[in-house]
């Protein structure tokens, strides 16, 4: 059987990490995105990933630090070429793994940026409700912060997915992972006023491909089409201006002020892990770390010897 081409390489491990792996999109588009760079540098020096080296591997992450990668950026491209290069030898079109002595640089883990209680409810409160997009922008802002979720989780909420009488939310997370996580009386309450009030207006906005109502989102852009990943963040953002927060703000900061506050609120690591959708308790521990220093300020801000 002849050599496969590097193009049909790497649609054949697109489609072990999407039928076999169970990765999620957005992983699975970064690692492509990461291992089209690494293709293009090794063709560059007169070679391809079947037949890179150990000295190919390194030269490769040199090129990228001399290039102003970020640290995290080499971090998830060692893991791209590792999970490729197992692919290319199970797969029987490599003799061996040029990465399987590669560690991953060992790295100090940056604590998440989260908000006050009291600076949540500026920035829930900055949309104006007396508008349509404020109304649907205050429920956004409210779901995000009441059950933790990933934009990316949020965007795809459908309304099958929201229980009001029970007060939670079916998520379909990283991995496919589907999750029950809990959501507050204040988030349904303005979910409720945005789906009766604004949402029917927008789905009568749907591109003309789709007929009004088809969408299942809860959440719609202004043409009625679903709303995007990028448009949060901005509209995030937008609001943090509006509210006075100077602080560098995304929705995923939401999702880390819903687990620290838990946690500060007495909640277990394993219970927060649940809600988050984290496959692993490791990931969740960086949270212990946040509650460890509040508790450090109070120590040295009261006792008599600190």
């Amino acid at each position: 059987m002849p050599a496969r081409s590097v193009e049909e390489q790497l649609s054949s491990f697109a489609l072990f990490l999407d039928t076999e792996r169970g990765v999620a999109v957005n992983t699975r588009l970064a690692y492509l995105a990461d291992l089209k760079t690494y293709v293009g540098r090794l063709k560059a020096w007169k070679t391809a990933p079947a037949r890179a080296t150990a000295d190919d591997i390194q030269r490769y992450l040199t090129w990228m630090q001399s290039s102003d990668y970020s640290r995290m950026s080499v971090m998830r491209a060692i893991a791209s070429l590792k999970s490729f290069h197992r692919f290319l030898v199970a797969e029987k079109e490599a003799g061996e793994d040029p990465t399987v002595l590669l560690q991953f640089p060992k790295t100090g883990r940056r604590l998440p940026q989260v908000l006050t209680p009291e600076e949540v409810a500026r920035l829930i409160g900055a949309p104006d409700p007396g508008t349509a997009q404020g109304l649907r922008d205050r429920a956004i802002l409210e779901t995000l912060y009441s059950s933790g979720l990933r934009v990316s989780e949020l965007t795809s909420l459908k309304l099958g997915d929201v229980n009001f009488d029970e007060g939670w939310v079916r998520v379909t997370g990283k991995g496919s992972r589907e999750r029950l996580v809990p959501i507050g009386k204040a988030a349904l309450d303005s979910m409720r006023k945005y789906l009766k009030q604004v949402r029917p207006e927008l789905a009568k906005a749907e591109a003309l491909s789709q007929r009004p109502g088809e969408r299942e989102e809860v959440f719609l852009g202004n043409r009625g089409a679903g709303l995007g990943r990028i448009r949060v963040w901005m509209l995030m953002k937008e609001y943090a201006r509006k509210a006075g927060i100077a602080k560098s703000l995304s929705p995923h900061t939401l999702r880390h002020c819903f687990a620290t506050h838990l946690i500060e609120g007495g909640a277990t690591l394993r219970d927060v892990q649940e809600m988050l959708g984290h496959a692993s308790l490791a990931t969740t521990q960086i949270y212990t770390h946040v509650d460890r220093r509040r508790l450090t300020e109070i120590y040295r801000k009261y006792h008599p010897r600190a």
